[in-house]
């Protein structure tokens, strides 16, 4: 597996390119694109990866993707069960920052959004103040044509930047990465999503992508900035979060075995660090 350079199907005819998903999971392979890509997950649950980090989504969620951010929406295990009658749905908007940019330049009235752009680079999720908004205008440029569409999507990237303070979804702008490294990472990515509460063997991780155990170490951190521990804890911690938001009943110490921790003091400073609060003061919030 490997970051796929993905094609959008662009119209000819059109700059903006809208496309609308209800399938029993989400595309399943790490990919990218030079389009900044808007999605709105009117349906569905999982992991979202963007660069070095990863992300829990839900329904309703928004979340901007910056051109040739490798991303990928992992859909909830339950998802890809054979028996599953789960599915996902979600609209998206696609646009070339490099053909808009040009064009915003050419109307002096409009040449200032140009440099707005490039603070999407790092990709970001929208938040509650402009998320209804920005949704209301999804849908509007869907029905839209021609200059409507347009207007509709000024309004849009308008509402986008006012974006305060922004939600970054990764901490670094995108790379390059060959193939050989992208196949690497996404072979990693995609175990670890699929086995987080399994008593990981770093020998074992290293051995899938052919690497010595120390030479993954520093490969990792390299392409991550981030120890492979502590990537690990974070995608656990996201799990974490699911089940306590899901199963009310179950133990904040049930949890933490079930996702891969074996102690319970470790668990609560990881889920502290990594959300800002303790596993039980965050899912009494959640349940105000």
């Amino acid at each position: 597996m490997k970051v796929i350079p993905f094609t959008i199907p662009v119209s000819g005819e059109q700059s903006i390119i809208i496309q609308e998903d209800r399938e029993p999971h989400f595309y399943p392979h790490l990919h990218q694109h030079p389009e900044i890509q808007l999605t709105w997950v009117r349906e569905g649950n999982g992991n979202l990866l963007v660069g070095e980090q990863v992300h829990r989504f839900q329904t309703d969620d928004v979340f901007l993707i910056g051109a040739n951010q490798a991303h990928l929406f992992n859909s909830d295990p339950a998802y890809f069960d054979p028996d599953s009658h789960l599915s996902i749905h979600a609209l998206t908007l696609f646009f070339d920052p490099l053909q808009v940019g040009k064009t915003l330049a050419l109307i002096p009235e409009l040449s200032g959004m140009k440099a707005l752009l490039n603070g999407f680079d790092r990709g970001i999720k929208v938040g509650s103040s402009t998320k209804g908004r920005v949704i209301e205008l999804m849908l509007r440029i869907q029905a839209a044509h021609a200059l409507k569409r347009v207007a509709f999507f000024l309004e849009l990237l308008e509402c986008l930047t006012t974006e305060q303070p922004a939600f970054y979804l990764s901490q670094q702008t995108p790379f390059a990465i060959s193939e050989s490294e992208g196949q690497r990472m996404s072979t990693v990515f995609q175990y670890l999503l699929k086995h987080y509460a399994d008593e990981l063997d770093l020998e074992k991780v290293a051995a899938l992508v052919h690497l010595t155990p120390p030479a993954f170490c520093r490969y990792f951190k390299k392409h991550t900035r981030k120890t492979f521990t502590v990537f690990l804890n974070e995608i656990r911690i996201n799990a974490a979060c699911r089940i306590l938001k899901e199963e009310q009943l179950l133990s904040v110490a049930a949890i933490a075995y079930s996702t891969g921790f074996n102690n319970i003091p470790h668990f609560n400073r990881t889920f502290k660090r990594v959300t800002g609060q303790r596993p039980n003061d965050w899912r009494r919030e959640k349940f105000r």
